[in-house]
């Protein structure tokens, strides 16, 4: 099993929505659910097997640019904050 899939989903929603990668000001505008529906998905892949950079990769590929690449780096603070969690 994968350790990486004992986060919850709100652990992850939590995690991007601190970080913010994709720049929505959540933040700002108190919207604390902004991701939660992209942690859903998160979660998910994670319970297939898949481990959570990989996840992410691919959630924010799907949700933000139609399934095409970008630059990942923009999930390193997301991945810090729930690796101190861990």
């Amino acid at each position: 099993m994968n350790i990486m899939s004992g986060y919850t989903k709100d652990q992850i929603s939590q995690a991007l929505f601190k970080a913010d990668p994709m720049n929505t000001c959540c933040k700002e505008n108190g919207c604390v659910d902004e991701y939660d529906g992209i942690a859903e998905a998160i979660r998910a892949r994670l319970l297939t097997g898949d481990n959570l950079e990989q996840a992410m990769i691919a959630e924010i590929s799907e949700w933000f640019f139609d399934g095409d690449r970008f630059d990942s780096d923009r999930l390193k603070p997301v991945l810090e904050l729930i690796g101190e969690w861990g």
